[in-house]
């Protein structure tokens, strides 16, 4: 594990504090997960790759389409939008390929397996990885 790059990540939210649980929860579970996954902080945000990108996790700013402004939002790429309460907009970048925009829960403990299923499934179609 690179542990610098954890950090890094975890500095990237350090304006955002009320989400570094469930930023630290996310990024451990894919790791533990996916072992060969790469943590990559950009000015933007913090991806994860393998070695594509897969995801992406952004702190989000003052307001999120009428709703309380979450602590991090979690962006999946697949090629379906999903169909959840937690999405918040899914939009197809390219053909066949979408950006699924989720609430990340603050609560680690509420990830439930549908957040997993779908992180696996993102990786599987950037990154062709079982």
């Amino acid at each position: 594990m690179d542990l610098e790059a954890l950090r890094l990540a975890e500095a990237f939210f350090a304006r955002k504090p009320e989400a570094l649980p469930s930023v630290r929860a996310f990024l451990l579970g894919a790791l533990e997960r996916w072992p060969d996954t790469e943590i990559v902080t950009q000015k933007s945000q913090v991806g994860l790759r393998d070695p594509r990108p897969y995801c992406a996790l952004t702190a989000p700013g003052k307001r999120v389409k009428g709703r309380e402004t979450p602590g991090a939002l979690l962006s999946l790429f697949l090629p379906r939008p999903l169909e959840t309460d937690r999405l918040l907009m899914a939009v197809e970048a390219y053909p066949g390929r979408f950006t699924n925009h989720l609430i990340l829960p603050a609560d680690p403990g509420d990830f439930g397996e549908d957040l997993w299923a779908w992180t696996a499934e993102a990786r599987r179609f950037r990154c062709g990885n079982a």
